[in-house]
């Protein structure tokens, strides 16, 4: 009973120390928390447990290290987030491929394999953007703008207040921007402007 009111950090210096309870007991103050976020990006309740596993593996191993300074459940989203951006991206490339060795049609409007390539590609390098963001700021923007949570509901899972949210969000998305600039569509006449300046 006394571990369960323990604070986050208490129990988080005790299985650093070699109390496996006190993990245990930190999984099940956010399992709901975790577990929903698990099943938002996955495709179906076994890969979610998949994620769900194989984050909460990664976190305890940096809670054993000693590593977790800040919130417990913020670090374990983010690690839940984390997994779950690769979990997908490896099942994304895998139907792509299926895709491109099935699919033969000749319809003007269907993605031929060059095409398909480029997709890919352009969703593993926003991804890889999102993943290299701060952890907090990496969250704070999947949870809001992929999984269109309010800053409401995004700030009872990360245990902070909206207007945390909403500058991660700020600070995130002008990361992002400037990261996934060159992928912005070109305007009418602005190559042709640019060339006529040089």
């Amino acid at each position: 009973m006394l571990a369960r009111l323990a604070p986050d950090q208490e129990l988080l210096t005790a299985y650093a120390n070699g109390d496996e309870a006190a993990f245990e007991t930190l999984y099940k103050r956010y399992r709901r928390r975790l577990w929903g976020l698990a099943k938002k990006m996955a495709w179906d309740t076994q890969q979610a447990e998949d994620i769900l596993v194989e984050a909460m593996a990664a976190v305890a191993v940096q809670a054993k290290r000693g590593a977790i300074r800040g919130s417990f459940i913020g670090y374990a989203l983010t690690a839940v987030h984390h997994r779950g951006l690769h979990v997908l991206e490896r099942r994304n490339e895998r139907d792509a491929r299926k895709a491109v060795e099935l699919k033969h049609s000749v319809v003007a409007d269907s993605p031929n394999p060059e095409q398909s390539i480029i997709k890919r590609a352009l969703r593993a390098e926003v991804a890889q953007a999102l993943d290299e963001l701060p952890g907090n700021q990496s969250t704070a923007v999947y949870l809001v703008d992929c999984q269109g949570l309010t800053y409401k509901e995004a700030a009872a899972a990360l245990s902070c207040s909206e207007a945390t949210v909403k500058r991660r969000l700020r600070e995130g998305r002008r990361t992002l921007a400037i990261k996934l600039a060159h992928l912005r569509p070109t305007r009418p006449g602005q190559v042709e402007a640019e060339g006529a300046a040089v």
